[in-house]
C-alpha cells in the first residue's frame, strides 16, 4: 500500500545509509517544509491559535549556544508539538537592533581600521550600521533555519522597520499624553566608555578591593568639649567636594544630638548639616554618611527627601568639572589621589583600610557605573507596574518555574522609574523637539508630520532630540506590534493575547515584564498566559554573551552532528529552568540515540519490504488487533508512552519528555521488543510482528518528532512510501499527535517483571566480564509467576540456559524473584552490594507499610490503586526475605 508523497524531497526518501547522515536530508527538508507553508497558520481553522513570539536575536553576530536552547531547544519543541496537535499555530519571527551593544559592536569594527563614529558622522555611521544589519540579518535567519526552526517566514519583522518606527512613536507620544512619560533632572548610570546613560537592569556588580578611606569632618562652629569628632568612610574621595549634607541613621545614639549642627567639607571648608535619614545603614563605617546627590543613587533620594541642593564635580568624561574647586581639571583617577594628599596635608585623613565590595560597571563594556544628574526622558513605574504585578498575582499570567514569581515580585514591586533615553545614534528617535527661542517642548499627534515650528511662539529654531530610545522601549511592544499595532488588524483581532513567551530567566525584567506592562497598557489584556524561563548555557561559571566574548556557536556543532542531536543533547535531562553545560558525552549521546532510532527503523523497513501483504488495506498508523502477548504488551506501552510524552511536554517539562521517551524507545521497543519479534517475523505471526513494528514506529515518530525533526521526518516518509497511511497529512510536522488508547496494566505488569529479570541477568553477566557468545545457565526463584510462561524469551534475550528452582551462584534479587548464575565475584564486594540491596529494600518495605496504616487510605482511595500497594507490600516482603537470606548465607560462607 504504497504511498506517494507530493513534493517531498528525494534525499529524505531515498536515503538508505547505515548510520543516519543529518547533511544529506536538512537542507531539503526545510526548505521543502517551508515552501509547503507548513509553519504558516491555516486561516480555516478556526480553533484557539497557540500563537509564540521568539525572543528577538540581536544583529551583533551569529546566533550562540543559549540561542539554540531557546529556539531550536524549546520553543520549535512546543510549536511543532501544537501544530500537531491540530492548533493552528503562530510562531512570529523577528530580529532586534539591539541598541548600545550593536553600536558598540560596530564601532569595534571600525576602530580595526582606525576610524571613530564622530570622524564618520552621524549619516555616514547609522550608513554603516544598516551594512552591518544587512550582512548578519540574513545570517541569523539562516542559523534559525539550521536549527529547524519552524517559524513563520511569511511575517518577517525586525526592530527597526517603518512599521515598528511608526508604533515606536505612536507609544512614546501615547504614554506622554496619558502623563506616563516626563523629562526631568535625575540621577542615571553613566558610561564613560560608550557615552550613554543605561538602566539599573544594565548593571552588573563585579567584587574588588579598593581603600576605604576614613575622613574627619571638622565641625563648622565652635563645639561642646569631648564632643567627638564626625569622621566619614568613603571609597570616593574625589566626590567630597560635591558634598552637600552628612547624614546618620535617626535612631543611632551616638548622633542624635548631633543632627542640626554644622560641618565643613573638607578641602573647600562649606558648611553642611548633619542630618537623619533612615536610608543610612549605622553599621557601615562611623555610622555617618556623606550625602553627594550629583554623585550616588541613594544619595540622590537622600536629597530629594529633604530637599538638598545637587552639585555635579565629575563630567560625561569622567573629567573633575571647575564645580571640583581644587580639584578641577583631571580625570576622577587622578583627582582621587589629589584628594588623599590634601587630606593627609590638613591631617583630615584619620586613617585608611582595604575594603572589599561590589562595584558597578556597566555590563556591555564593563567600565565603572559614574551616576551622574542629567536630564533625561523617563517612564513612570508607579503607573505601570501596578497592573503587571496584579496579573501575575490572579494567575492570568503563570510564570514556570514557579519560584521565579518571587522574583518577579521582588524586582517590581521596588521598582524604579525607567529612563528611556540613550546617548547613542542607533535606535529609535525619540519624537520630541525643542523650541530654542521659547524652551517649549513639542511632542506632535500620532501619525502627524514632524513639526517644523514651535506650537507655542511659532518660532521655527526647533530641533529634535538628539537622543534615541531604550532598545526595550521598542521591544517591549513585540507581541503586538508585530500583529499590526497600533492599527486594527485581522492578525491582531486574531493572535493577540499571545500563549507562551519562552526566553532566559536573565531577561525576566529586561524584556518579559516590559512586554506585560506595555501589553497591559496598551491593549488591555495581558500579552501571554504563560511565561517559561530556560536556565542559562553557561561557559565555565559564566553565562554566554557576545558582549563577553565567551560565545559558542551552534554551527558548528549541526555540522558535525547535525541540528536534531544537538537540539536534543541540550534539553534532555535538563530540570525546568535549570543551567546547564554542553559537553562531548551529552552531544555523542544524542547523536547515538539517533542512531539507535535510525537502526530500528532501518529493521523495521526491511521487514515491510519483506512482507508487503501486512499493509493491503492496513496502513503503517492503524493499529492493529493483535493476538500475542508481547505485540499486546509493547502496544499498552506505546500508549503509555503517548500519554506520557503528552503529560510532560503539557507540564512544560522537557527534559523529563526526553528521558521518558528514550526510555521506551532503547529501553523498551529496541531492546526488548525488537528482539521479541525476530522469531515471529520467521513464523506464522510475522503478518502482526511487521504491523506492530510500524505502528508503533509511526507512534514513536510523532512523539519525537517535536525535538528531533529532522531524523523522524525522514524515516516517517520513508514508512509511508512503503506502508501507507491514513489521513492526507503530506509530511510529519502536520501530522495528528498520537493518541493513547487504553492500556493493558496487568500485562505491563507482568512483562515488567520479565524486562526486570532480562536486565539483571545482562547486568550480572557484563559485571562478570562473561563473553557475550557464552550461553549460561540461569536459574530463577522465589516470585516467579509473572515470568514462568517467558522462560524462553528470557534466554532468547540474555543468551542464557533459563530454569526454575535453587541453582548455583550468588543470588540477585529483582522484585521477589531471586536470579543465579554462576559467575566469579569478590566476596567482599558481594556482601557489601547485598547489604546495600537489603537496606534499600527494606526502606522501600516500610514505605509501604506506612502509607498502608495511614488513616483512611485503605478506605477512600480508589480500590484498584489499594489493591495495588498491597501486591507491592507482599512483593517486598518477600523481595526482603530473599535478600536476607541470601546476605545470611554469604556472611556465614565468609
Amino acid at each position: 500500500m504504497a504511498t506517494m508523497m507530493p513534493g517531498a524531497p528525494a534525499s529524505a526518501l531515498d536515503l538508505a545509509e547505515k548510520n543516519f547522515r543529518p547533511a544529506a536530508v536538512e537542507d531539503d527538508l526545510y526548505r521543502w517544509w517551508e515552501e509547503s507553508g507548513f509553519f504558516t497558520p491555516d486561516v480555516k481553522n478556526a480553533g484557539k491559535p497557540f500563537v509564540m513570539m521568539l525572543p528577538l536575536p540581536n544583529i551583533t553576530g551569529d546566533l550562540h549556544l543559549g540561542h539554540a536552547l531557546g529556539f531550536g531547544g524549546y520553543e520549535d519543541l512546543m510549536a511543532r508539538y501544537h501544530r500537531m496537535r491540530g492548533d493552528p499555530t503562530l510562531w512570529m519571527p523577528g530580529t532586534d537592533h539591539a541598541g548600545i551593544i550593536a553600536q558598540v559592536v560596530v564601532e569595534n569594527e571600525l576602530a580595526k581600521e582606525g576610524i571613530t563614529r564622530q570622524q564618520l558622522g552621524r549619516e555616514k555611521f547609522l550608513e554603516e550600521m544598516w551594512k552591518w544589519m544587512d550582512l548578519y540579518r540574513p545570517r541569523i535567519e539562516k542559523q534559525l533555519r539550521m536549527l529547524g526552526c519552524s517559524l513563520d517566514w511569511s511575517r518577517p519583522h525586525f526592530t527597526m522597520e517603518p512599521a515598528h518606527q511608526r508604533a515606536v512613536r505612536t507609544h512614546f507620544i501615547r504614554l506622554h499624553k496619558k502623563g506616563h512619560l516626563y523629562r526631568g533632572d535625575r540621577i542615571v548610570h553613566w558610561c564613560l566608555k560608550d557615552q550613554t546613560t543605561y538602566s539599573d537592569l544594565e548593571v552588573n556588580h563585579i567584587t574588588r578591593t579598593d581603600t576605604l578611606y576614613y575622613v574627619r569632618y571638622p565641625w563648622a562652629s565652635p563645639i561642646p568639649k569631648g564632643t567627638p569628632d564626625v569622621v566619614v568612610a568613603t571609597t570616593r574621595p574625589e566626590t567630597i567636594v560635591a558634598d552637600v549634607a552628612i547624614a546618620v541613621h535617626p535612631d543611632d545614639e551616638r548622633w542624635k544630638a548631633l543632627v542640626g549642627k554644622e560641618v565643613l567639607v573638607p578641602g573647600v571648608e562649606r558648611r553642611i548639616k548633619i542630618i537623619a535619614d533612615e536610608a543610612v545603614d549605622p553599621n557601615f563605617g562611623t555610622g555617618a554618611l556623606k550625602i553627594t546627590p550629583g554623585h550616588d543613587q541613594t544619595d540622590f533620594e537622600i536629597g530629594q527627601r529633604h530637599g538638598l541642593p545637587v552639585l555635579s564635580v565629575i563630567d560625561k568624561r569622567g573629567m573633575m568639572t571647575p564645580a571640583a574647586g581644587p580639584l578641577a581639571g583631571p580625570d576622577r583617577e587622578a583627582g582621587r589621589k589629589m584628594m588623599v594628599e590634601k587630606l593627609r596635608a590638613s591631617k583630615l585623613l584619620v586613617k585608611e583600610e582595604p575594603i572589599t565590595h561590589a562595584v558597578a560597571v556597566h555590563d556591555r563594556c564593563g567600565t565603572v557605573d559614574e551616576p551622574l544628574v542629567l536630564k533625561q526622558w523617563w517612564v513612570r513605574m508607579d503607573r505601570l507596574a501596578p497592573p503587571a504585578i496584579a496579573a501575575v498575582r490572579d494567575s492570568r499570567i503563570t510564570i514556570l518555574p514557579k519560584y521565579q514569581e518571587k522574583v518577579y515580585f521582588n524586582w517590581m514591586e521596588n521598582i524604579r522609574d525607567w529612563p528611556v533615553s540613550r546617548q547613542i545614534w542607533w535606535g529609535h528617535s525619540i519624537p520630541v523637539w525643542y523650541c530654542r527661542d521659547c524652551d517649549n517642548v513639542i511632542v506632535p499627534d500620532e501619525d502627524a508630520p514632524d513639526p517644523t515650528r514651535c506650537t507655542r511662539c511659532r518660532s521655527d529654531d526647533i530641533f529634535q532630540d538628539p537622543d534615541v530610545l531604550d532598545t526595550w522601549f521598542s521591544s517591549g511592544l513585540w507581541p503586538f506590534s508585530t500583529l499590526g499595532w497600533p492599527d486594527e488588524t485581522p492578525d491582531l483581532k486574531r493572535y493577540y493575547p499571545g500563549t507562551v513567551l519562552e526566553t532566559g530567566y536573565d531577561i525576566l525584567f529586561f524584556w518579559v515584564a516590559r512586554m506585560i506592562m506595555l501589553g497591559l497598557e496598551h491593549m488591555g489584556e495581558v500579552p501571554f498566559d504563560t511565561v517559561y524561563l530556560h536556565g542559562l548555557v553557561r561557559v565555565g561559571t559564566v553565562k554566554m554573551s557576545k558582549s563577553l566574548g565567551n560565545v559558542v556557536s551552534p554551527i558548528d556543532f549541526i555540522e558535525e552532528y547535525g541540528a536534531d542531536a544537538l537540539r536534543y543533547s541540550l534539553v534532555h535531562g535538563i530540570a525546568m529552568g535549570a543551567d546547564s553545560q554542553l559537553s562531548q558525552n551529552k552531544l555523542d549521546h544524542a547523536r547515538n540515540f539517533g542512531n539507535k532510532l535510525w537502526n530500528i527503523s532501518r529493521f523495521v523497513l526491511k521487514q515491510v519490504d519483506e512482507h508487503p501483504e501486512a499493509f493491503k488495506g492496513s496502513p503503517a498508523d492503524r493499529r492493529p488487533d493483535a493476538k500475542s502477548e508481547a505485540a499486546r504488551w509493547i502496544l499498552s506501552r506505546t500508549d503509555a508512552a503517548v500519554a506520557e510524552a503528552t503529560r510532560l511536554i503539557e507540564g512544560y517539562l522537557f527534559g523529563e519528555y526526553l528521558v521518558a521517551l528514550e526510555a521506551f524507545i532503547w529501553g523498551e521497543l529496541a531492546d526488548i521488543y525488537v528482539e521479541l519479534a525476530k522469531p515471529s517475523l520467521r513464523g506464522a505471526d510475522a503478518v502482526e510482528a511487521v504491523r506492530t513494528l510500524a505502528y508503533v514506529l509511526d507512534r514513536v515518530l510523532g512523539l519525537l518528532h517535536p525535538s528531533m525533526p529532522f531524523i523522524t521526518e525522514t524515516i516517517a516518509l520513508q514508512l509511508w512510501k512503503r506502508a501507507g497511511r491514513s489521513g492526507d497529512a503530506a509530511s510529519l510536522m502536520v501530522s495528528p499527535w498520537p493518541e493513547a488508547g487504553a492500556r493493558d496494566l496487568a500485562l505491563e505488569e507482568r512483562f515488567g517483571a520479565f524486562i526486570d529479570v532480562v536486565r539483571a541477568i545482562r547486568n550480572v553477566r557484563q559485571e562478570g566480564g562473561l563473553d557475550p557468545s557464552t550461553r549460561v545457565k540461569v536459574s530463577l526463584n522465589g516470585e516467579t509467576a509473572a515470568v514462568r510462561d517467558l522462560l524462553k524469551q528470557i534466554g532468547e534475550l540474555t543468551h542464557s540456559d533459563v530454569t526454575l528452582g535453587k541453582g548455583e551462584g550468588t543470588a540477585t534479587v529483582v522484585r521477589a524473584i531471586e536470579i543465579r548464575l554462576v559467575v566469579e565475584r569478590d566476596a567482599a564486594e558481594e556482601r557489601t552490594r547485598l547489604e546495600r540491596e537489603l537496606e534499600e529494600a527494606a526502606r522501600m518495605l516500610e514505605r509501604s507499610r506506612e502509607l498502608l496504616a495511614k488513616p483512611g487510605f485503605a478506605d477512600k482511595a480508589p480500590k484498584d490503586v489499594v489493591e495495588r500497594e498491597r501486591a507491592r507490600l507482599k512483593e517486598r516482603e518477600e523481595r526482603v526475605k530473599l535478600l536476607a537470606a541470601e546476605a545470611e548465607v554469604q556472611k556465614s560462607g565468609s
